[in-house]
């Protein structure tokens, strides 16, 4: 099976008589639709819409004709699959001051944000990212978003939530969201990721 653009596929055991597997193609949490190939030595099927469904029996036939399946028939296959789902990760940026793991004013209020939604999905997996711009050598941006991400997670304790529960890391200016040249100052560099699983 080969994967293009981003997708989310249901994979079902059939059990009628003989078994295979059943492959529907859902849209992702944002609503976006991707493409999946369902191959065989015998054959290949492409399901590019919501709904689209094929099944596959054994390695030496082909994939059955794509079907369209509406969500009552989706629900009634993979209901149970679908409401077990974990939800997808929040994304939070936080950014910072220059040259220090001093908050922004406007970046404080997305902490309790965050923090409520970490109590709301009762989460123990959080990453905790540190990141700087290109101002200065590679070490001490290192050090930089090590102090950022530290600050970061210090709150997160602060309020809270246990230690056991996040992965601090960091990668100075080795991860920039917009590529800049060296010494140059990019405040969305600037920055700390948090991904709340």
């Amino acid at each position: 099976m080969k994967n293009s653009t981003v997708l989310f596929a249901i994979f079902g055991l059939m059990l009628a008589g003989c078994s295979g597997t059943t492959v529907v193609l859902v849209p992702d949490a944002t609503g976006k639709v991707g493409k999946v190939s369902v191959k065989t030595k015998a054959g290949e099927q492409l399901l590019s819409q919501s709904g689209a469904s094929t099944f596959a029996g054994t390695v030496d036939k082909a994939p059955s004709q794509v079907q369209v399946l509406d969500s009552t028939k989706i629900q009634d296959m993979f209901g149970t699959a679908l409401a077990n789902e974990p939800a997808p990760p929040l994304h939070y940026s936080i950014y910072f001051k220059s040259g220090s793991a001093e908050l922004l004013p406007d970046s404080k209020p997305l902490l309790m944000t965050m923090f409520k939604a970490i109590q709301e999905r009762k989460s123990c997996d959080i990453s905790v990212i540190g990141h700087s711009d290109r101002v200065g050598d590679n070490g001490t941006n290192k050090g930089i978003s090590l102090k950022r991400a530290e600050s970061v997670a210090n709150v997160l304790k602060t309020i809270g939530l246990s230690g056991d529960c996040l992965d601090v890391r960091y990668y100075g200016e080795n991860d920039p969201v917009v590529p800049t040249a060296d010494n140059v100052a990019e405040p969305r560099n600037r920055r700390v990721e948090i991904e709340v699983r």
